[in-house]
């Protein structure tokens, strides 16, 4: 069997984090959104891929190449103007020889939900879950295990079952999209519409782990659901007086100095410096070369490589992008707030805060949960911020 990815899109709620990569390469337990959904393919047998691509596709090629470091052959397919997730199918319409699967390439997937799709064996079928925020999502009607009706983005949900934008298909259904987007509908929902009479669509629930980022503190949800570690894998130099606790991994060439304790599960990456005297606590990951100063605490945090953070910081459910630089005494505590996306305001419970890369933050900052700061912005000492930061701000 085959599969096609659509990795062209911008993720332009996501910002800041999509600024400097696309999407699907946002790290999540230090990997690329797209790299957990090709390792979920490559785990059920399914090796011949392609990738459409657009925004930033450099930054994807060259991470995958050809695919064989990862198990697969990988073909890329370039979406030239970004008009809709159909019109993206349809660029790849001559890849598949057969059945196919059809996955979005911004959805961190267990390989659970690849092989409940693959075991049903029955194309054409529509991969389905429950969310808590089913209007954020495609809303589907199911009538005797059929798809009678996806409603993109309700207002008001009438169920919470959703489709994860996972598909089953045969080759013929290539035809049937390339009609639908010469005719104007251009994304994916849209131009299955009227065609579930005639693909008679089946529906599949999964048991398996589904997560998607629609707002930039959803990644700090997915990395906490999506950090893997069986066991301890040190690799790093642990110096004395070192409390190691749970499942934790530390990459090669990092320094964990005295008095540190960490608890998983927590992903340390490659050639960081951390200590003395840091707690860490679950569910964190922490890219390469990152270095945290002494006595400063980090809770259920993302942090990208690249990154320092000075000494006595409090780093709270936050997300903070690579090549950050943080002061001392600077706190991102988190709580139940209201996020703001342009003018959509977000109910966000145990929330800290978004940090843009390449920002610089000074000593003594207190950042209020629920706030976004921009790539490249300059806080200086003692700010306090209670609202979102624009990219190359500059805040006394």
């Amino acid at each position: 069997m085959q599969a096609i990815i659509l990795a062209a899109g911008h993720g332009s709620r996501l910002w800041p984090l999509s600024e400097a990569r696309p999407k699907v390469m946002m790290p999540i337990g230090n990997k690329p959104i797209l790299e957990h959904i090709i390792k979920a393919l490559v785990d059920n047998g399914v090796t011949d891929i392609a990738i459409v691509v657009g925004y930033r596709r450099g930054i994807i090629q060259a991470h995958f190449g050809d695919g064989s470091d990862f198990g697969a052959s990988i073909t890329y397919i370039e979406q030239m103007r970004l008009l809709g997730t159909a019109h993206a199918v349809t660029m790849a319409k001559d890849f598949p020889k057969g059945d196919f699967l059809l996955l979005p390439g911004d959805n961190v997937i267990s390989s659970q939900v690849i092989k409940e799709l693959i075991a049903g064996g029955v194309p054409n079928t529509a991969l389905l879950t429950r969310s808590m925020t089913p209007s954020k999502y495609g809303v589907v009607e199911l009538d005797d295990g059929m798809v009678t009706g996806i409603t993109e983005k309700p207002a008001v949900a009438e169920t919470c079952l959703i489709s994860t934008g996972i598909f089953l298909f045969n080759k013929d259904v290539m035809l049937l999209l390339e009609q639908a987007v010469e005719a104007g509908m251009m994304g994916l929902s849209e131009a299955l519409r009227p065609l579930f009479k005639t693909i008679k669509l089946k529906g599949v629930i999964t048991s398996g782990t589904w997560c998607d980022a629609v707002y930039p503190w959803d990644a700090i949800d997915m990395n906490s659901r999506f950090i893997t570690s069986s066991g301890q894998n040190i690799a790093g130099r642990i110096e004395p007086g070192v409390l190691i606790k749970g499942p934790v991994s530390i990459g090669e060439g990092t320094r964990i100095r005295s008095g540190c304790h960490i608890e998983g599960p927590v992903i340390i990456g490659k050639g960081c410096d951390i200590g003395p005297s840091v707690t860490i606590f679950p569910v964190t990951s922490i890219g390469d070369n990152v270095t945290i100063s002494p006595f400063t605490f980090i809770s259920g945090s993302l942090i990208m490589s690249g990154t320092s953070i000075s000494s006595h910081c409090h780093v709270g459910r936050s997300l903070i992008d690579a090549n950050v630089r943080i002061g001392p005494n600077t706190c991102l505590s988190s709580s139940s707030c209201l996020g703001r996306v342009r003018d959509e305001l977000i109910p966000l419970k145990d929330i800290g805060s978004v940090i843009g890369s390449n920002t610089v933050i000074g000593a003594c900052v207190s950042i209020q949960s629920g706030t976004v700061v921009g790539n490249g912005c300059h806080i200086n000492d003692g700010a306090r911020l209670r609202q979102n930061i624009n990219d190359r701000s500059e805040v006394y």
